[in-house]
């Protein structure tokens, strides 16, 4: 497995955030984790990028344990994030966000045709590349933020809510791009969707999260239904709990 994360429990202060949180992604797959409000989904993801610490567990990446590594560090393994709400620097133009994306690389050729690589999955960003990033569109600018982690030369990728607040002709178009980078890059990519609908037709394995916990997982093929994962996503009636094998 390229990315396996252990039994994590993670805390904000007195409060619990996940609790016993275990799951694998392998290589160029792409896993979804869906679930309400407050599930603990952007936690895990923080967690798997350093940015958050967790209380205890154990996350592995490429065969190297990487907690209580830097963010800085867990990046240049090949781990990039996408995070909720895109915080893209609004003042810098595109193209300069872009190069934000490749500060911790030196090899400047490669950089280049990187950004040039996004252009053409982006062409929009393209046409807008000296235009200052506060002035793009909310679909822009979820454009931008998957740039941007494009140009760290990820390996591994997590993506935090994807289609939130987007036209969905727009989200369309971002996970058609998605789809496309596991196609030409092997990209593997972990993906946080309240759209349980969404996750279901994009990703090849789905977690659901509900109150820090994992209530089910499976194959999406084997959940295509729908009807196990919006009982795990809003919750099981006492003694219904169950897990569908990969």
């Amino acid at each position: 497995m390229l990315l396996e994360v252990d039994n994590l429990h993670a805390h904000y202060g007195r409060l619990t955030a996940l609790r016993g949180v275990s799951l694998t992604v392998a290589e160029g797959e792409i896993a979804s984790i869906v679930g309400p409000n407050g599930a603990g989904k952007s936690t895990t993801l923080l967690s798997i990028s350093s940015v958050l610490t967790p209380t205890t567990g154990t996350i592995t990446f490429a065969g190297k344990t990487i907690n209580g590594l830097s963010p800085e560090a867990v990046a240049a393994l090949g781990v990039s994030q996408v995070p909720e709400g895109r915080h893209i620097f609004a003042t810098l133009s595109v193209e300069e966000n872009l190069l934000v994306g490749a500060a911790i690389r030196k090899d400047t050729a490669a950089i280049t045709k990187d950004r040039e690589r996004v252009f053409e999955l982006f062409p929009i960003l393209a046409e807008r590349r000296k235009q200052s990033a506060g002035k793009l569109s909310g679909g822009e600018q979820q454009m931008l933020a998957i740039g941007r982690a494009l140009m760290t030369n990820p390996r591994f990728m997590t993506i935090d809510e994807p289609s939130l607040g987007l036209a969905p002709r727009i989200v369309d178009r971002v996970y058609d791009v998605l789809l496309e980078l596991r196609a030409s890059r092997g990209l593997t990519l972990l993906i946080v969707e309240q759209s349980s609908e969404r996750a279901l037709r994009s990703a090849d394995k789905i977690y659901v999260l509900r109150n820090g916990e994992i209530q089910l997982s499976g194959a999406a093929s084997d959940l295509r239904d729908g009807e196990a994962v919006h009982a795990a996503y809003f919750g099981f009636s006492e003694g219904q709990e169950g897990k569908v094998d990969f």
